[in-house]
């Protein structure tokens, strides 16, 4: 599937990331939380745009993708995009605030805290967002757990693809069950890539199953990338194995962690990580990751280049703090 087409990616809850690295002496991330009350120094602190959807079209953009962020946005966020000279365009949803997290790195990876200011409800949908989601490349569903009207957006996005007019119906009548039940087949140009995000403490799991079993109804190139949390939760949904989950639900699952990745498909496929010599940091290397892993299929390469393409660019991340360029 090569595309020189305008890819509209997000959807997605948006938000400000204040990276707090602390480091050793010799430059190194520290290894755990300093003693309560103490003052740590050689601390860097990085304001971000950030947020699961802007980092894959951020990793997409600087491949070299015609990309727009569909999203949440504010002076603020727009300026540190500006500041970061990041080459991506910003379509704005109307009336939803930007979030902030302050996220701290470690050697072994990051704690996040995120502080969620506004939500994205199908009441934010309009007939030309519909639009620029059906025409895009990339379908993009992302960071469920943290928007808690998550089940109802996702609802409405698949209603949009199957027709716009079924989100025509009276605002109080936009429930999980109204919308859920009208969920039928249908077919949809391009990939629906499908990023949860932790689902450890999400309230919604078994709404979130129903919906994942319903997405079995719409004809298209599919994908759904989870890390080992992600995976716990989804196995407690539907008590199977990974590969099982996989075949029940008729999407491949990406399973990535730090040591290796798993692709779970029509081939079963198990590669290992790189072994890194720094951590500069770990925001967003999952993200890259999986910008990475579209852009290579983008470009018409196999599951499995693609898959190395993915690791290799997340490695890039980790290791320099820069997102991989264009060569």
């Amino acid at each position: 599937m090569v595309t020189n087409s305008m890819i509209y990616g997000g959807y997605d809850l948006t938000f400000i990331d204040i990276d707090v690295q602390p480091v050793e002496s010799d430059s190194s991330l520290i290894s755990e939380f300093p003693p309560l009350g103490s003052h740590h120094t050689n601390t860097n602190i990085e304001f971000r745009p950030g947020g699961n959807g802007f980092n894959l079209c951020r990793t997409l953009a600087t491949l070299g993708r015609k990309i727009t962020y569909v999203g949440p946005s504010s002076p603020l966020f727009e300026q540190i995009v500006e500041n970061n000279m990041i080459p991506i365009e910003i379509y704005p949803i109307q009336n939803v605030e930007v979030n902030f997290t302050v996220i701290l790195n470690l050697q072994k990876g990051e704690v996040q805290f995120n502080s969620i200011q506004g939500n994205l409800t199908p009441e934010h949908l309009n007939d030309e967002l519909i639009s620029l989601y059906i025409k895009s490349p990339l379908k993009s569903i992302s960071n469920i757990s943290l928007n808690s009207t998550s089940i109802e957006w996702i609802c409405s996005i698949l209603l949009g693809l199957i027709d716009p007019k079924l989100l025509t119906i009276d605002k109080k009548d936009l429930t999980f069950q109204n919308m859920y039940s009208q969920i039928k087949e249908a077919s949809f140009d391009g990939i629906m890539f499908i990023d949860p995000s932790d689902l450890s403490n999400f309230s919604r799991l078994k709404e979130l199953g129903l919906i994942l079993k319903q997405i079995k109804k719409f004809q298209g190139e599919k994908y759904l990338s989870v890390n080992e949390y992600e995976i716990d939760s989804l196995q407690k949904i539907f008590n199977k194995s990974p590969k099982e989950i996989a075949e029940y639900l008729e999407v491949p699952i990406i399973f990535h962690t730090s040591d290796y990745v798993k692709f779970y498909g029509k081939e079963n496929i198990k590669l290992q990580t790189n072994k890194l010599k720094q951590k500069k940091t770990f925001v967003g290397a999952g993200d890259c990751f999986n910008g990475a892993f579209l852009h290579s299929l983008f470009n018409s390469s196999s599951i499995n280049d693609s898959l190395k393409f993915a690791i290799n660019s997340a490695s890039h991340l980790i290791e320099t703090g820069e997102y991989p360029l264009d060569n």
